[in-house]
């Protein structure tokens, strides 16, 4: 699977990691039951997975309003990604 992953093109532009750097590296710890792993290496991982299992839900499941839960997931997620891309810049470049 790792040979089919497609290169971040701002890190290959700038140098440095943009803000989903690190997504399709763990999902592939995800596959591989490394779950630690996958957290650290993209912090969000399972927020997001969570965010589009709600997206889903919402398109799917017309009767249920699932549009509070998408909102709070996406500003859940938004602010860990920020948070650890900050972290990442400041502490670990």
């Amino acid at each position: 699977m790792e040979e089919y992953m497609l290169p971040c093109f701002f890190k290959s532009y700038t140098g440095l990691d943009c803000i989903g750097c690190g997504i399709q590296r763990s999902i592939n710890f995800l596959f591989h039951g490394e779950f630690i792993k996958a957290l650290e290496i993209f912090p969000a991982i399972y927020t997001t997975i969570l965010f589009f299992v709600f997206i889903g839900l919402h398109l799917l499941d017309k009767r249920r309003e699932y549009h509070k839960v998408v909102i709070f997931l996406a500003i859940v997620n938004a602010s860990i990604m920020i948070i650890s891309y900050v972290y990442k810049m400041k502490f670990l470049y």
